[in-house]
C-alpha cells in the first residue's frame, strides 16, 4: 500500500514538472532569440598594419586586384572593394608600377560556421595559412546540469526548443597583400619550400629588389543572427570586410 502510494506521488511530481521544463527551456530559447534578432557583426585581423602617413598623403591611386576562391560566388566583392576605396578618395589605376599602393585581396571563405571552422581557428592560421579551427570543448553546464537527471524528458523538450529556435552564424575571411611604394630600394630574400613527393622538400632562396614594401594580414568578420538570411549574411559580411580593409588606409 506504501509502496503504491510513493510510486503515485513519484509519477505526479513527474508530470508536474514537465511544463515547469517546456516553460524555462522555451523562455531561455526565446530570450537567446531575442538577444539576436538584429545582425551582429564582428571583425579581427590576424596581424596589424601600420602604412606610411606621408606615402598616403604624396599618391592615393591604387592598383587591385581581388580573386574569389570561396564557394560563395553571388556576391563581386571586387566592386564593393573598389566603391569604397573611391569613396574614400582613391582613385583606381591599371598601372601597378605608377600606384603609390597595390592591394591583392582574395576571397578564402563565405558561408555558415561549422565544427572545424570558426574565426579564432581561420585568425590562428594567419595570412596563407589553414582554414581549418580547433573544436570548441562541449559540456554540461548550470540549468542544463541540474534538469539532466530528467534524461528522456529533458532531451525531448530540448529537441522541440531547438528545432523552432536557431540562432545561426556565418564566417567571412579574406587574405591581403598590400604593397606600399617607397622612395629608396626594398631588398629581401624569398623562400620557398616546395614538397616533392610524399618525403622530399626543395628549398630554394631569391633575392628580391623591389620599389614597395610589403605588408600581409587575414581578416575575418563573423555574422550572427537569429534564423539567419544566407544572402543578407554574406554580403553584410563582405561589406564589413571591405569596409576593414579601407580601414588600415
Amino acid at each position: 500500500m506504501f509502496g503504491l502510494k510513493r510510486n503515485v506521488i513519484r509519477i505526479v511530481g513527474i508530470l508536474t514538472s514537465i511544463p515547469a521544463l517546456f516553460i524555462f527551456s522555451g523562455c531561455a530559447g526565446t530570450m537567446h532569440a531575442i538577444q539576436h534578432r538584429d545582425m551582429s557583426l564582428s571583425a579581427q585581423m590576424s596581424d596589424t598594419i601600420f602604412l606610411d602617413p606621408e606615402m598616403l598623403n604624396k599618391n592615393r591611386t591604387v592598383f587591385v586586384r581581388v580573386t574569389n576562391t570561396s564557394d560563395f560566388q553571388e556576391i563581386d566583392f571586387a566592386e564593393i572593394f573598389k566603391g569604397k576605396l573611391t569613396a574614400k578618395g582613391f582613385s583606381i589605376t591599371n598601372s601597378p608600377s605608377s600606384a603609390g599602393y597595390v592591394i591583392q585581396a582574395n576571397l578564402l571563405y563565405m558561408g555558415a560556421k561549422k565544427e572545424d571552422l570558426t574565426a579564432d581557428g581561420m585568425l590562428a592560421g594567419g595570412f596563407g595559412g589553414a582554414l581549418g579551427g580547433s573544436r570548441m570543448g562541449s559540456g554540461i553546464h548550470g540549468p542544463i546540469a541540474a534538469a539532466a537527471g530528467m534524461g528522456i524528458v529533458g532531451s525531448i523538450v530540448g529537441g522541440v526548443v531547438g528545432s523552432m529556435i536557431h540562432v545561426d552564424t556565418y564566417l567571412g575571411a579574406v587574405d591581403i597583400q598590400v604593397k606600399e611604394a617607397s622612395e629608396g630600394m626594398v631588398k629581401g630574400v624569398m623562400k620557398t619550400d616546395a614538397r616533392q613527393g610524399s618525403s622530399t622538400t626543395l628549398q630554394t632562396e631569391k633575392e628580391v629588389k623591389s620599389s614597395f614594401q610589403e605588408y600581409r594580414t587575414r581578416i575575418v568578420v563573423t555574422a550572427t543572427q537569429t534564423n539567419i538570411n544566407r544572402q543578407k549574411a554574406c554580403q553584410a559580411i563582405a561589406d564589413r570586410l571591405a569596409s576593414q580593409i579601407v580601414g588600415m588606409f
